[in-house]
C-alpha cells in the first residue's frame, strides 16, 4: 500500500476528475480555474461528505498494517528476489558442502539452486498456490542460514557450542519478524484479502468525494448565477435526496460558522446549539464533528458524538461516555501511529526508553475501558506444613481483595483526568465531545437535574463539549443577563442559536441534492417546510416522486392533498381523545368531508365549534391555519408563476411556521401576504 492516501491527494484527485470535460457531470460554463478555486475554499466541508468511507478505510488499512514489516513493504520486489533467490542460492549449496567440503560439488549446488530459485519466483507470482510454495521456499531458505553460520563457519574457526547456540538463539528470535517479512512480499490469502478490501475502501472513498462532495459544491456554485425558469417538473439526478444521514443534505449555515469560530479561540468549554426541532442541529453536530466547519489547515478533531438518554442515571451516562471516548482515542491513535498500540502491549523493561505520550495513552485507553467493563477481584494464598517423627504441625492463610464499583465523583474524577490526558497527548488535535437530543428532554426539571449532574465533566483544558437545547434553554440562558440564573447558564459558556432556513439557503441545499431543478419548484418546497431543514428534504422528495412533465399546479396539488389529508385525520384524533364528545361531534362532521373550496373549508371548520372549552378550540384554530395556508398555497403556485420572488417565499414559509404553533398569528400572516401578493406587479425577467 504505497498510494499516496492524504487528504490533500484524495482532493486533489476528485477535483481533477469533476473538472475533466470527458468526465464532468455538470455543464463547465465557467472559467475551470475559478471552479477549482471554488471548491478549494469549500475543502472542509467535501472532505466532510465522505467521513464515513475515509473512516472505513482507514480501518482496513490499519488491519493491513498490523501485519506489515516497513523495510519489506517498502520496496515488496527487491525483498521477494531476496527472500525466494539471494538467501536460498547462497545457504542451501553449503548443505552438502559442509559434509565433504567438495568446491565442485559447491559450484554446481549454487547453479542448481540459482536456477530453482529464479523459477519460484515465476511460481511465486501466478496465484494464492503459487505464492504459498515461495513462501515455503523462502522461509525453508532462510531456516537453513543460521544452521549453516553455527554449525560450518563457527566450527571452521574454531567457535565453540556455546556461541553456535547463542547465534541460533539469535536467529530464532528474529524468526518471527522475518515471516512476516516473507509474508509481506509474498502475501498470504488472509493478508491479500485484506489488502483487496483496503483498495476497495479506498477507491468508495475517492468515489464519495467526488459524488458527495466536489460534484455538489461545483452545481451550487453554477446555480447560484444561473436561473432555472419553468413551471414543468424537469430534473437530472435526485440521487442527492435519498442518502439518508448524509451530510449532503446539511447546509452551512452562519450557527456553524459561529461555532466553529468559538472553538477555534478558546482553549476549551461547553457550547449549546438551540433552536426548534427540525432546524437542523443534529446534521450540524455531525457536520461540525466530521471537519465540515474546520479551516482549510487545520487537522481533523477527535470528534465522539453520543445521545442524551431521555431516562438516565447520570453515573451509567458517563460510564458509556467514557468507554466511548477511551474507544475513540485507541482509534485514533491506531490510525495515525500503529507503532504506539503495539508499544503499549511490551511491558516496560530497564533497558528500553521510557514509552513516549501515545503509548501511555494508549495504556490509559486500555485500563478505562478495563475499568468501565469490570471490577477487579485479587487474592493470595500462603500454606506450609512441617512435621518430625509422626508429629505434623501446619498452617494456612489467605488474602482475599475483591474490588468496588468506583462511586460517582471517582468516575467523573477519572474521566476528566483521562481527557485531559488524551488533550494534552494528542494536542493540536482537539477533543471534540458532542452529546446530542438533549432537546428531548426540554428544559424542564429533567433537564436541569441532567445537567446539574453531568456538568461536573466539562471545563476541561482542551477538551470541547458540544450539546443540542431546546429554544426554552436558550430563553433561561439569555435571561441570566437580567439576573435570572439557572443551571443552563452556569453549564455553558455560550449559547448559538441554530434558525431557520432562509429561501437562498434553501435553494443552496436542494441544488446539491437535485440537479437543474426549477426555482418555481425549489419554493414550494421550501414554502411547506417552513424553513426547518428536515421537512425541506422530505417536501423535496414529495416533489420529485411526481412524474417528469407535470406542471406546477399538478404537483401543488397532490402535495396540498397530502397535506390536507394529514390536518383531517390527526386533528379527528386528537378530538376523539378529548372526553366532551357530543361537543365536537359536528367539528369531526367537518373534518370528516373537506371541500375543494379551501378558503370556504377553513371557514367552515371555524364555524364549526363555537364553545368555551380551550383544547377544542385550540385544535380547531390549529387545523383553520394549516388549511388556509393550504388555500394560500394553491392560489401561489400556478401554472403561470413567472418568478418566486425570495421575499414572497420567505413570508409564505414564515407564515406557515406560526400556522403550526400559532394560529392567530399564523392567520394574520397568510391575509397580510395575500393582500400583498394580489396587487403586486408582475417582475420584471430576471437578467440571465
Amino acid at each position: 500500500m504505497t498510494r499516496d492516501d492524504s487528504e490533500d491527494a484524495v482532493f486533489a484527485r476528485a477535483v481533477t476528475a469533476a473538472l475533466e470535460p470527458a468526465r464532468a457531470r455538470v455543464p463547465l460554463q465557467r472559467d475551470p480555474v475559478l471552479l477549482r478555486h471554488t471548491v478549494e475554499v469549500a475543502k472542509p466541508w467535501v472532505m466532510a461528505q465522505a467521513q464515513s468511507e475515509r473512516r472505513n478505510y482507514v480501518d482496513r488499512k490499519v488491519k493491513v498494517a498490523a501485519g506489515e514489516v516497513g523495510w519489506a513493504a517498502r520496496r515488496p520486489e527487491l525483498w521477494r528476489w531476496v527472500f525466494v533467490v539471494v538467501i536460498p542460492t547462497i545457504t542451501w549449496p553449503f548443505v552438502p558442502w559442509a559434509g565433504n567440503r567438495d568446491l565442485l560439488a559447491l559450484a554446481g549446488g549454487a547453479v542448481f539452486f540459482l536456477l530453482m530459485s529464479l523459477v519460484m519466483v515465476a511460481v511465486s507470482s501466478a496465484g494464492a498456490t503459487g505464492r504459498r510454495i515461495g513462501r515455503g521456499w523462502a522461509i525453508a531458505g532462510m531456516g537453513v542460514a543460521p544452521w549453516l553460520v553455527g554449525t560450518v563457519f563457527l566450527t571452521s574457526i574454531g567457535g565453540s557450542i556455546w556461541w553456535t547456540l547463542a547465534l541460533v538463539v539469535v536467529f530464532t528470535g528474529i524468526a518471527g519478524a522475518v515471516q512476516t517479512a516473507v509474508e509481506t512480499v509474498l502475501p498470504t490469502p488472509a493478508i491479500t484479502a485484506a489488502t483487496a478490501a483496503a483498495d476497495q475502501a479506498f477507491e468508495e472513498w475517492c468515489a464519495a468525494v467526488l459524488e458527495q462532495g466536489v460534484l455538489p459544491v461545483l452545481r451550487t456554485e453554477l446555480r447560484s448565477n444561473q436561473a432555472v425558469p419553468g413551471v414543468e417538473l424537469r430534473y437530472r439526478d435526485a440521487a442527492g435526496l435519498q442518502k439518508g444521514g448524509s451530510l449532503i443534505s446539511h447546509q452551512p449555515v452562519p450557527a456553524g460558522r459561529r461555532l466553529a469560530e468559538l472553538v477555534r479561540t478558546l482553549a476549551g468549554g461547553s457550547f449549546a446549539l438551540a433552536g426548534p426541532r427540525g432546524a437542523g442541529k443534529t446534521s450540524l453536530l455531525d457536520a461540525f464533528c466530521q471537519g465540515a466547519y474546520r479551516e482549510p489547515e487545520e487537522s481533523l478533531d477527535l470528534a465522539i458524538v453520543v445521545a442524551a438518554p431521555v431516562d438516565y442515571v447520570p453515573r451509567e451516562f458517563v460510564l458509556h461516555l467514557y468507554a466511548r471516548t477511551c474507544r475513540a482515542v485507541l482509534w485514533y491513535v491506531a490510525s495515525v501511529d500503529p507503532r504506539a498500540v503495539k508499544a503499549a502491549r511490551r511491558r516496560d523493561r530497564w533497558w528500553r526508553p521510557l514509552p513516549d505520550e501515545a503509548v501511555l495513552l494508549v495504556r490509559s485507553a486500555q485500563q478505562g475501558l478495563q475499568d468501565v467493563a469490570y471490577v477487579q477481584t485479587r487474592s493470595g494464598e500462603a500454606s506450609g506444613k512441617f512435621g518430625f517423627r509422626g508429629a505434623e504441625l501446619s498452617f494456612k492463610r489467605g488474602v482475599s481483595l475483591a474490588g468496588r464499583a468506583a462511586t460517582f465523583p471517582e468516575l467523573v474524577d477519572d474521566f476528566r483526568g483521562f481527557v485531559w490526558d488524551a488533550a494534552r497527548a494528542l494536542a493540536p488535535t482537539r477533543v471534540v465531545i458532542a452529546i446530542d437530543e438533549m432537546d428531548r428532554i426540554g428544559a424542564g426539571e429533567s433537564a436541569r437535574r441532567f445537567l446539574n449532574e453531568i456538568k461536573a465533566i466539562f471545563d476541561v483544558p482542551g477538551c470541547y463539549y458540544l450539546m443540542s437545547v431546546s429554544t426554552e434553554a436558550q430563553h433561561d440562558f439569555e435571561m441570566a443577563g437580567m439576573g435570572l440564573r439557572s443551571v443552563f447558564d452556569s453549564s455553558f459558556d455560550e449559547v448559538v442559536r441554530v434558525d431557520y432556513l432562509d429561501f437562498d439557503l434553501a435553494r443552496s441545499l436542494i441544488s446539491r441534492s437535485v440537479e437543474e431543478l426549477p426555482d418555481a419548484f425549489v419554493a414550494l418546497a421550501y414554502a411547506f417546510s417552513g424553513g426547518l431543514a428536515r421537512q425541506l428534504t422530505r417536501s423535496a422528495r414529495a416533489i420529485v416522486r411526481q412524474k417528469q412533465g407535470t406542471l406546477l399546479a399538478a404537483v401543488t396539488e397532490e402535495l396540498i392533498a397530502d397535506e390536507l389529508d394529514r390536518v383531517c385525520k390527526t386533528t379527528g384524533d386528537a378530538l376523539t381523545a378529548l372526553d366532551d364528545h357530543d361537543a365536537v361531534n359536528s367539528l369531526l362532521r367537518v373534518l370528516a368531508d373537506p371541500v375543494p373550496e379551501l378558503h370556504d373549508y377553513r371557514k367552515a371548520i371555524q364555524a364549526a365549534y363555537e364553545g368555551e372549552d380551550a383544547a377544542i378550540r385550540n385544535l380547531r384554530d390549529l387545523a383553520a391555519a394549516r388549511i388556509e395556508f393550504l388555500a394560500v398555497v394553491r392560489d401561489y403556485f400556478t401554472d403561470e408563476l413567472t418568478e418566486a420572488l425570495p421575499a414572497e417565499v420567505n413570508a409564505l414559509a414564515r407564515a406557515r411556521r406560526y400556522a403550526g404553533s400559532n394560529p392567530a398569528t399564523g392567520l394574520a400572516l397568510l391575509e397580510e401576504f395575500s393582500s400583498v401578493w394580489s396587487v403586486r406587479p408582475a417582475p420584471e425577467p430576471r437578467p440571465r
